[in-house]
């Protein structure tokens, strides 16, 4: 049974919480309710409960104050915050990421939404109690080590790495054999040691860097989604930077791995996070040991040009400007920060699904983790996938009007999820109840493209993230996306993109 509390100055919206938390099926039970900040403290003194939905806009206190002062007068709190919003502008989100936030719900709050976030947050406590006994010593996911202390760093060293190959890490919590249970290949680890200490090389040498005194303390943190970063802590030692460069460069120039390094002083974890990240940008260029930059650097972009493509659905302008956006950077920065751009942009596109009452996709809300860009290896392979996500976005645009607007919206999504099946005109009209030459029509309005050319935009955009991103054959990518003739897919790829799919992988893929 989860304890669940709800702070919201609209008291038809505590109802409405708490009427479909009794129609969700989970077993959870409504500790109490408050209308403002300093009430909602109280309460969660009085209940300390499992989940908190917390409206950011409420008299006195707002929301976001109200989470960060709980978490700073107690540092054991492992409360889920859910924060409710009826704004439109979303970049408030960063400033909840840092507070901590599990999730957030917008207004007017959907079934489907509602009943979503209740579950991911639910199913994310019964995770964290599974891994409980299995999670090796010292390994913490970032967002939990947020909510206990220390967060604030004095003295030693923090250091940042990328690996493009995950399995230079420690193994997720979630995979860790218990000890004196057989391993994967049927081997037993040593008394006392985890299959970590025996496969990570990098784990092997931050203990060489820390040593045993520090190495008691040390604490590697990972981060939700994002399985080619970990965050080493090293207290009570101040290790030089020659220390730290000639212990880490044999792993850089040997696997490939960006290491950024920190000495904090009274510094905040967050704070420290957030430039820690935007320094290992420099994985997208280089590989190597780097000092962290030294303050955080703001969005450069007037981002303008892509909000008017987005608006009036012009998927081709808005891929157009986000090229631009990138270039600029990449010409001028050497080498390029580009997280500051990327999160501006990924704000700007949840902003503009929320305006229109769009559903926004789960991956998209992923995309404002920490280190999400370390899921990237090229900027190209980036550049694709932010290319993909927008110009998806205008489809849904162009689709989501009045007068027949709703149906074409339906089928777009349809689309986007089926676009590798065997369908067309006729097949999509029969399933959707109307006759094709009403959805053609509708269609072609709507989008200000036929039906079959959409279909083959989606089908090439996935057409071009395989052929980066993936080694397989060209004929398993044309069938993947929907094209059962190589030849007629080459066909078709290279009259869209004036070259073939073999000489578009040997160009773009690294």
């Amino acid at each position: 049974m989860y304890d669940v509390c709800i702070a919201d100055d609209e008291i038809l919206i505590r109802k409405s919480i708490s009427a479909r938390l009794r129609a969700s099926g989970i077993p959870v039970r409504v500790a109490g309710c408050a209308g403002n900040a300093a009430n909602a403290i109280s309460l969660y003194w009085a209940s300390r409960p499992d989940i908190f939905f917390v409206d950011i806009n409420m008299p006195g206190m707002d929301g976001l104050s109200m989470v960060r002062q709980i978490r700073e007068e107690d540092p054991d709190c492992v409360t889920r915050f859910i924060i409710i919003t009826g704004y439109d502008d979303f970049a408030h989100l960063q400033e909840a990421i840092r507070c901590g936030v599990t999730d957030y719900l917008k207004k007017p709050i959907s079934t489907e939404e509602f009943n979503r976030v209740i579950s991911a947050v639910t199913g994310s406590i019964k995770r964290k109690e599974g891994h409980s006994q299995v999670r090796p010593p010292g390994l913490v996911f970032y967002d939990e080590y947020l909510t206990d202390p220390p967060q604030i760093l004095e003295g030693g060293a923090l250091i940042a790495a990328y690996s493009p190959r995950a399995n230079l890490f420690a193994a997720s919590p979630s995979s860790y054999t218990p000890a004196g249970e057989a391993g994967a290949e049927g081997e037993r680890p040593a008394d006392g040691e985890s299959p970590a200490d025996r496969k990570s090389p990098v784990e092997k040498r931050i203990r060489e860097l820390s040593g045993e005194q520090a190495g008691k303390d040390r604490i590697s943190l990972a981060f939700q989604g994002v399985d080619t970063v970990r965050l080493y802590y090293i207290p009570d030692r101040a290790l030089s930077k020659w220390q730290i460069r000639s212990g880490l460069n044999p792993l850089a120039a040997g696997e490939g791995m960006s290491f950024v390094y920190a000495y904090p002083e009274s510094e905040r974890l967050d704070l420290l996070t957030e430039r820690m990240e935007q320094s290992l940008d420099r994985h997208f260029t280089r590989a190597g040991v780097e000092e962290c930059i030294p303050q955080k650097i703001l969005p450069p972009v007037d981002t303008g040009v892509l909000d008017y493509a987005l608006e009036h659905a012009q998927g081709d302008s808005a891929r157009a400007a986000l090229k631009t956006y990138f270039n600029e950077i990449l010409k001028k920065d050497s080498p390029p920060v580009l997280s500051p751009l990327y999160r501006q942009i990924i704000l700007l596109l949840i902003n503009k699904y929320a305006a229109h009452q769009i559903p926004i996709p789960d991956s998209l809300k992923l995309e404002l983790s920490l280190f999400a860009l370390c899921r990237y290896n090229t900027v190209e392979s980036l550049l694709t996938r932010l290319c993909g996500m927008t110009v998806s976005l205008a489809r849904k645009i162009a689709g989501s009007g009045g007068g027949g607007g709703e149906i074409v919206h339906r089928v777009c999504e349809f689309l986007e999820e089926k676009y590798q099946e065997n369908i067309n005109l006729n097949s999509i009209a029969d399933l959707f109840f109307i006759t094709p030459p009403y959805l053609s029509r509708r269609f072609k309005e709507k989008t200000g493209i036929t039906f079959g050319e959409y279909l083959e935009d989606i089908r090439m955009d996935k057409a071009q993230e395989y052929l980066i991103n993936s080694e397989a054959p060209i004929a398993d990518i044309a069938e993947r996306v929907g094209y059962q003739d190589q030849a007629y897919f080459a066909r078709v790829f290279k009259q869209k993109y004036h070259i073939s799919p073999r000489e578009y992988r040997l160009r773009h893929k690294l």
